[in-house]
């Protein structure tokens, strides 16, 4: 017993927290005070810690992008007010020159009424009557242009193709049968002061190059393509729009694009609309393995007013994005706080309130003694 004894009295020489009888403490109100703030700081910093703990972060770093022969989707959610969906064409050109004429495969256009609500009751016209349909043996001309494998042109669309694949512009439907037939330009001229809603996506070579909407048929001659506003189409209109959404790639949730909900509302239908952007290749991975690869941009704009234009003629009036494509790549990597760390940073804010207490504490009590002391030795003088 003697020699544990003597261990326990050894093994007392390393405590470091000597403690004071009760007899010798003194309680105190500014003693109390500083306790009731020191636990109100401890509670209001911990929680602000277990705020940042439980905080997902994205953080980010720039390398440069290796990647070749990517494919990118462009996603578009455009509102024209006064362009109708008749005359509207949407074409992509890159610097590889690929052309794309009439993109429209993904690419829903909705009609709009005049105050912007959806025509959901539009005008329906009914084919006129041909005898000539009945016959198993009716073969409709082309008139000159690249028939298709059938070798006919039985419907307006099937001509209109055939004139296109020949380079040749749909200048008078009005002398072609199956137009006619089709009420062709009657359906046309029946959007006149209609609004346009284009919704959907576009695939594209990930290089420089631009997407385009303009009004008109879309010509092709080698490596060129013009945009003829003809006779027939509805003349009174304008490139005044609305971008619901614009993306290069799938959409980022802690991203804003800097195009979305942008307006713009045009004084003369020849008015060009140009947005110079630079893209940029982002990488989002986050915690639950899942990776995101998508695009940021940045974006300049330009307007310029009265270009020259008129029915029958190619014109340069539309709107037009144009994208540049960075060299370089962003990964986003989604990062939270360990649980050790929010443990320690817990330990160290109450370690050091309470130091702090004691110390504000023992200050505050020497001072109160010392005003005492004074105020004795003051009574008895």
């Amino acid at each position: 017993m003697a020699r544990e004894k003597s261990v326990f009295s050894r093994l007392q020489a390393f405590d470091a927290y000597a403690k004071t009888m009760d007899d010798f403490k003194v309680k105190t109100i500014s003693g109390a005070m500083v306790t009731i703030i020191s636990i109100l700081t401890v509670v209001l910093l911990i929680f602000s810690e277990y705020r940042n703990y439980k905080t997902i972060d994205m953080v980010p770093e720039l390398i440069v992008d290796k990647e070749r022969m990517e494919k990118m989707k462009i996603h578009i959610d455009i509102t024209f007010n006064r362009a109708p969906c008749a005359i509207l064409g949407l074409d992509i050109m890159d610097s590889t020159g690929e052309h794309q004429i009439n993109s429209f495969e993904n690419v829903v256009a909705t009609r709009l009424l005049p105050n912007g609500k959806e025509n959901k009751n539009p005008k329906v016209f009914v084919d006129k009557e041909d005898k000539t349909l009945s016959d198993p043996k009716y073969c409709g001309s082309c008139y000159g242009g690249v028939p298709p494998e059938s070798g006919c042109c039985n419907t307006c669309s099937e001509v209109h193709s055939a004139y296109q694949k020949q380079s040749w512009s749909f200048m008078d439907p009005s002398k072609i049968e199956q137009c006619v037939r089709e009420n062709y330009i009657e359906k046309i001229k029946d959007q006149e002061g209609e609004g346009c809603r284009l919704v959907g996506s576009v695939e594209i070579n990930k290089v420089s190059g631009n997407f385009h909407i303009m009004a008109g048929e879309t010509v092709k001659k080698n490596s060129m393509h013009a945009h003829i506003v003809h006779d027939y189409m509805p003349q009174d209109f304008d490139f005044s729009h609305t971008i619901n959404k614009l993306t290069f790639g799938d959409d980022l949730a802690s991203i804003k694009n800097p195009l979305d909900g942008v307006s713009k509302k045009a004084t003369t239908k020849m008015t060009k609309y140009q947005y110079f952007t630079k893209v940029v290749g982002t990488e989002a991975r986050f915690l639950n393995g899942k990776t995101v690869i998508s695009n940021q941009f940045s974006v300049t704009e330009h307007v310029t007013e009265g270009l020259k234009g008129s029915s029958g003629s190619s014109n340069s009036y539309g709107f037009f994005v144009i994208f540049d494509i960075s060299p370089m790549r962003i990964i986003l990597t989604q990062h939270t706080r360990s649980l050790s760390s929010f443990i320690s940073s817990c330990l160290a804010i109450i370690g050091s309130i309470f130091t702090v207490a004691g110390l504000v504490d023992s200050f505050i009590f020497r001072a109160e003694n010392a005003i005492l002391h004074k105020r004795e030795i003051g009574k008895q003088a």
